[in-house]
Formats: C-alpha cells, structure tokens, sequence
C-alpha cells in the first residue's frame, strides 16, 4: 500500500511556505525494469521524489535542504525554459531542473539520476527526448562507475540498457560481450542486453523477459 502525507516545507531559496505531498510508504510487485525503475506501486510514486516550490520553482527532494543556490539562478531563462528543452510532461521538466541545480553544485550521482528519472517520465508520455536524456546521463554514469564498489554491477547494468536504449548496439557490444559479473543472475541480465543489442532492440523490458515468472 502506498501512502502519500502533506507536509508544509518552507523553500531554502525564497523562504515561502507551501503545501508538499511526500511519500510515507509504499510497496512494489512484479520486477523491475531493466534499468532498474521500480515496479507497482513504488513506480507511481515518482511525483514525490521531487517537489516544486509555486513561488519560486526551486526544486528537490526537500525544499528544506539548503543547496547553495541563489533567487537569481531558478529565475534565470536557462531554468524556466529548462535549457530550451520543451517536455511533454510536467514531472520531467521537475526532474530536468533538478539536473540543473545538480549540474551548477557539482553533484554527479545528483545529475545522473535526475537525468534518469527525467527518461522515465519522458516514457510515460511517450517523449522522444527520452533518448537525449539518456544520453546526456551517460558521462555522469561512468564517473559513478569508476568509482563505484558495491554497486558497480548495478551501474553496469543500468549503463548497458541505456546504451541499447539509445541505439548504441555497437558500443554495448564491445564494451560488455566479454564481461562476466561475479553475480550469476545480474550476469544473465547483461547477456539479455547484448542479446537485445545484437537483435537492434530499443524496447523496455524488464526481470520477467529474463527469469520469467
């Protein structure tokens, strides 16, 4: 069950105070994407992750949180017009702005996954520039990987549907077609990615096209 609780936060950029609906739980069935977007309910979630000040636009995933940015740079055309990138949902161009902020404080994993959550929602409505934001994440998402322990297979995995996403077969392919990762089902996963490559396959799929049910 998911619950979704209103709480008033005060934005660390102009000081208003307004309404925000933030997530108090939620559960997920079934598999996930391929990379790595929860399954339902948690996936229906994604309006929470991210709010908006209606002052000022500021974004994150508290207005609360003090990031270092100023009035000047949320009232700027760059991030009203989100880079003059025109998006066929609201929660992208959230998410969009959130890369932004990111971009300006110097937050890698922060870009990255806004940028990530931005193609998702991109999905949703069906969007082309799904495939630019992928893309653009994709420098952000080596960084993490050069520095990654614990998670890199996870990157990985994330890094290889993103390239065949993006009709980046070649580039998969080579990267990947002689990696074998120490965990037998995430193993299996990027296999499925290379097969999928091969096929010139764009579309999302997700546990249960590799496992089954």
């Amino acid at each position: 069950m998911t619950t979704i609780i209103p709480v008033d936060q005060k934005c660390s950029v102009c000081g208003y105070t307004s309404q925000q609906y933030v997530l108090g739980s939620t559960n997920s069935w079934g598999y996930p994407d391929l990379d790595f977007r929860p399954a339902p309910m948690q996936r229906d979630t994604m309006r929470t992750w991210i709010v908006e000040c209606p002052k000022c636009g500021y974004v994150a995933g508290n207005l609360e949180n003090e990031s270092g940015i100023r009035i000047d740079f949320v009232k700027s055309e760059a991030y009203i017009t989100c880079d003059g990138n025109e998006f066929e949902g609201k929660l992208s161009e959230r998410f969009y702005r959130g890369f932004m902020i990111a971009r300006e404080t110097n937050d890698t994993r922060a870009c990255f996954f806004n940028l990530h959550h931005c193609a998702w929602d991109c999905d949703d409505h069906n969007d082309p520039k799904a495939s630019e934001m992928r893309k653009m994440a994709l420098p952000y998402l080596d960084d993490m990987i050069e520095s990654a322990d614990e998670e890199k297979n996870n990157l990985v995995l994330i890094k290889a549907d993103m390239l065949r996403r993006t009709e980046q077969f070649d580039t998969l392919i080579e990267e990947y077609e002689s990696v074998t990762l120490d965990d037998a089902k995430l193993d299996m996963v990027l296999k499925f990615q290379i097969q999928k490559a091969q096929e010139k396959d764009t579309a999302c799929y997700t546990g249960e096209d590799v496992f089954g049910r």
